[in-house]
């Protein structure tokens, strides 16, 4: 009985194996294919998929947009935190003219 468990590794190769030269049929047939169909003569960008200029200029326009609002978004948030400090600081001022010591 325990001489069957040597075999263990050998059938776990054998099926490692096998699935390794599966994938890499897999993805050699792809590869001719695509050769075959002509899609390698079309221009890809880095993803894998032909370029489209006007999706392109679409993506960068409202990248662009995005950016300058989230700049514009930073700098309120900025005035707000300055108002806030600002009151803070009044009240800090107005409870030491009333003569506490503690601001709540």
């Amino acid at each position: 009985m325990l001489h069957h468990l040597l075999h263990l590794p050998f059938i776990i190769l054998h099926f490692v194996a096998t699935a390794l030269i599966i994938v890499g049929a897999v993805v050699l047939f792809r590869a001719f294919a695509r050769r075959r169909c002509g899609m390698e003569s079309l221009q890809s960008s880095s993803n894998g998929y032909p370029e489209n200029s006007a999706f392109e200029d679409y993506r960068r326009a409202t990248i662009t947009r995005l950016e300058k609002e989230a700049d514009e978004f930073r700098s309120y948030l900025e005035k707000l935190r300055r108002a806030a400090d600002a009151s803070a600081f009044q009240a800090f001022l107005q409870s030491r003219k009333n003569g506490g010591s503690s601001v709540s």
